[in-house]
């Protein structure tokens, strides 16, 4: 029988070769980078879960799509819920450029309180060319269950140099967001490409600061002066102002509960909050209850989650989550975490 741990042995000549071949190489620089801390969790599991698409498109893997007016966050009901506070600019007039591709923001709905965000944005190939500065990644077909709302979604990603990664920044260039992003199918074509991102600033985010809708191009780099830098931004635009939206709050401030996010914050401890939670529910006035996290029977109706804490700099370790559906806040009662219930009132 073969044993596969079993390898020819390496000749000196071989050895050689190898070594003269490492020397020879050029010193490539390494700039310390500055990334935002962000822990995300993924009911997926990691990248291995995920194959690169590059299919023409056609039928939507975009449950009736997030679209306009974010249908996926919707589930194509209570509309009204939301239309007050999702923000559409006039046409033309969040957008920039750059000679290859053209970014347009739709719609904006942002939720301070919690700190949980959705944009909706088209991209436009003004060359025609039919080439996407990204690739759209989606999950294996073992790793795609009904519960995880993620798990179906094509996500945008970057994985070569050129390609764009998208991010909503603040406080200058320094402030960044985490975040996910999703190429929604039933609506995008050869060259125009509608995408959906979800967003939760980090806790050094102060009420009030503008955000930006970015690209960036990987494999490109800008220094800040400190040996730090980020990729260079090559689409910028500033995202309109926001409507305040309603939350309920337990009385302590500990959890805070909008329309589409749900913030969650504790002292610290050994293991980080974002890990802790395995399980939330909202739980309705008439006994009912909304399962939003459960690890144990891989439901997951979240967009994206980041939580940051002592390892991020913090003094309170907190988890934020953006809802992958909306509930009437007048019909909430609680919500339950591991098995404790909180209150909750407007």
């Amino acid at each position: 029988m073969m044993n596969h741990n079993d390898f020819p042995q390496m000749t000196e000549e071989f050895d050689q070769r190898v070594r003269q071949t490492l020397e020879s190489l050029p010193a490539q620089p390494q700039p310390a980078r500055r990334f935002p801390f962000r822990r995300a969790l993924s009911a997926i599991g990691v990248a291995a879960a995920l194959c690169v698409s590059v299919s023409a498109f056609a039928a939507s893997d975009l449950p009736a799509a997030i679209g306009r007016t974010f249908t996926l966050l919707l589930h194509g009901e209570d509309a009204q819920l939301l239309q007050d506070y999702t923000v559409t600019p006039a046409p033309g007039t969040v957008v920039d450029e750059n000679d290859k591709y053209r970014i347009t923001v739709e719609s904006v709905l942002y939720d301070e309180s919690a700190g949980a965000g959705l944009v909706s944005l088209h991209l436009q190939n003004k060359s025609g060319d039919g080439v996407m500065p990204f690739e759209s990644a989606e999950a294996l077909a073992t790793y795609k269950k009904p519960g995880i709302v993620r798990s179906n979604l094509s996500e945008v990603i970057n994985v070569k140099d050129g390609q764009y990664v998208f991010n909503v920044i603040y406080d200058g260039d320094f402030g960044f967001c985490g975040g996910r992003f999703y190429l929604d199918k039933s609506r995008s074509t050869e060259n125009d490409y509608y995408i959906e991102g979800a967003f939760i600033p980090q806790g050094d985010y102060t009420p009030g600061m503008p955000l930006r809708l970015v690209a960036q191009e990987q494999g490109t780099w800008q220094p800040w002066g400190d040996d730090s830098g980020t990729a260079v931004i090559v689409l910028d635009v500033t995202l309109p102002e926001f409507e305040q939206m309603p939350y309920y709050q337990t009385a302590d401030g500990v959890v805070t509960l909008s329309q589409i996010g749900l913030r969650v914050t504790s002292s610290l401890s050994d293991e980080v909050l974002v890990d802790r939670i395995r399980h939330i529910a909202v739980k309705m006035k008439d006994g009912t209850e909304q399962v939003v996290l459960d690890k144990e029977s891989n439901t997951d109706q979240t967009l994206y989650t980041m939580g940051f804490g002592r390892d991020a700099g913090y003094e309170t370790d907190t988890s934020v989550y953006v809802l992958a559906r909306t509930f009437d806040l007048a019909d909430v009662q609680s919500v339950i975490i591991n098995g404790t219930e909180y209150p909750l009132s407007a």
